[in-house]
């Protein structure tokens, strides 16, 4: 019996055992699983490239602004650069990559999953026409597995049972409490029963001689689905190498002539590195070699009053030009009392109804413009007779000092700021004047805010 049980019970988890093909069938599922895995794999490479592409971009761009803004220079300074010009043009390879990888790596796995599975209601057309076939190769030696099964089952019972009754016959033959009527019965039942023991063993046997006589047929259809599925899965792990072969041919640098040009280039550049130029170049721009004004003995020639833009007086000369905008800077002008603090131009543009205007200067004579400005400037010195600008430049005598507290002035006309040493208000407004009217008319106040500056002396007036 040991040895019929071992034709019907496998030692191994067999492919031929009924159902065991399905790990097959799976196989194939798992193939469209490991496509999307391949791909998840080229994306997350793809990123990790732009990512490294992206850190060298940003390193570089770090370095350049401190290059510029440093005080490196030179050839020295080239050859920090060349090390920046390196990242940048690695940063392009890699980007390259990331975009290779995924419009050609991972493009061409999306198109062959797509081209080799189809999708169905529940399963892919291709593992239902495995599965399909497998069961179907499996059904005929199936059924007849099932009779040896059932055949196997019955004799055994068989044998069982009369083994037990033979047991009891032998007993009761040496029991004198049986009657001789029972030993017989027990006899009878003993005969019957290995009749059956032989029946069932014929029956047994019959059933897997005829398993055994399928199992060529059986093999036979289950190779042919095994090998459809077996071609199958060629196809799909020669397609891996071939896109291994394409990941490698996107990552591979090593034999780019672009990659190659990069260190060469930056070896080139390093060797360029000229201690001797560096140091010409700094002595010529920055040291002993730098060409220098030397002073020299010059004959005394005064200088043209500054002319600022603030004024808008006019001088007409005597062949009718006339020139406009003449405005003095509060710098032009001294005040003793003031400690040499700056100076403004008499008159702010305003409106010409409201506020006070310059007067107008004409010279008869035909003298040059540049004459006229010399005259312009010397009509401010110490020593020049007359006002050349009309009453509105009339200067009292020289005011006396403010008292500690100061004037207070009320303002008979508005007056913006135009430079942050002013002070601007609006009319009839009430503040102090702390310092004397300088000789360009200007004088320095404070607000009731507490905020000092300078403002024209003729838009106010003393209470």
């Amino acid at each position: 019996m040991s040895l019929n049980d071992d034709l019907v019970q496998p030692s191994s988890d067999s492919f031929w055992e009924i159902g065991k093909y399905m790990r097959t069938v799976k196989r194939c599922d798992n193939g469209y699983k490991l496509c999307d895995q391949l791909k998840a794999l080229v994306e997350s490479r793809s990123d990790i490239e732009k990512s490294y592409a992206k850190n060298l971009a940003q390193w570089s761009k770090k370095w350049n602004d401190f290059l510029d803004k440093g005080p490196e220079y030179g050839t020295t300074q080239g050859s920090w650069r060349s090390v920046l010009t390196e990242a940048d043009n690695v940063c392009d390879i890699h980007n390259e990559i990331a975009e290779r990888l995924m419009s050609e790596v991972h493009q061409s796995i999306k198109h062959w999953q797509k081209e080799n599975y189809h999708k169905s209601m529940m399963h892919f057309k291709e593992t239902k026409e495995l599965e399909d076939g497998f069961r179907k190769a499996q059904k005929p030696w199936g059924k007849k597995l099932g009779k040896v099964m059932a055949a196997r089952k019955e004799y055994h019972t068989a044998c069982r049972t009369e083994k037990s009754t033979a047991n009891q016959e032998n007993n009761a033959r040496g029991d004198a409490t049986v009657s001789p009527d029972q030993l017989k019965k027990l006899q009878e039942k003993l005969r019957k029963l290995t009749n059956d023991v032989e029946a069932t063993r014929e029956k047994y046997q019959a059933a897997v001689n005829d398993l055994n006589s399928y199992n060529a047929k059986y093999i036979e259809d289950t190779t042919e689905v095994f090998e459809k599925a077996q071609e199958f899965e060629r196809k799909r792990i020669e397609f891996i190498k071939k896109t291994a072969f394409q990941i490698h041919n996107c990552l591979d640098i090593s034999n780019d002539a672009r990659f190659k040009k990069v260190y060469t280039d930056l070896y080139s550049a390093i060797g360029n590195n000229d201690a001797d130029k560096d140091l010409k170049w700094w002595s010529a721009n920055n040291g002993a070699d730098m060409p220098m004004a030397w002073p020299t003995f010059e004959e005394y020639s005064p200088d043209l009053q500054s002319i600022s833009k603030r004024a808008k007086s006019q001088i007409v000369t005597g062949d009718g030009i006339t020139i406009t905008s003449i405005r003095h800077q509060r710098d032009s002008s001294y005040d003793s009392t003031g400690g040499g603090r700056n100076s403004k131009s008499y008159d702010q543009q305003h409106s010409q109804e409201a506020q006070p205007t310059p007067s107008t200067y004409t010279s008869s004579s035909s003298t040059h413009y540049t004459d006229i400005c010399n005259y312009f400037h010397s009509s401010y010195s110490e020593e020049a007779a007359g006002n050349p600008f009309g009453d509105d430049f009339d200067e009292q005598e020289a005011e006396d000092e403010p008292p500690v507290s100061g004037w207070t002035v009320e303002a008979m006309y508005a007056y913006e700021a135009t430079e942050d040493d002013e002070l601007s208000f609006d009319v009839g407004e009430v503040f102090l004047q702390v310092e004397a009217k300088d000789e360009m008319g200007w004088c320095k106040g404070r607000l009731s805010n507490g905020k000092e500056g300078f403002f024209p002396a003729n838009y106010v007036q003393r209470k």
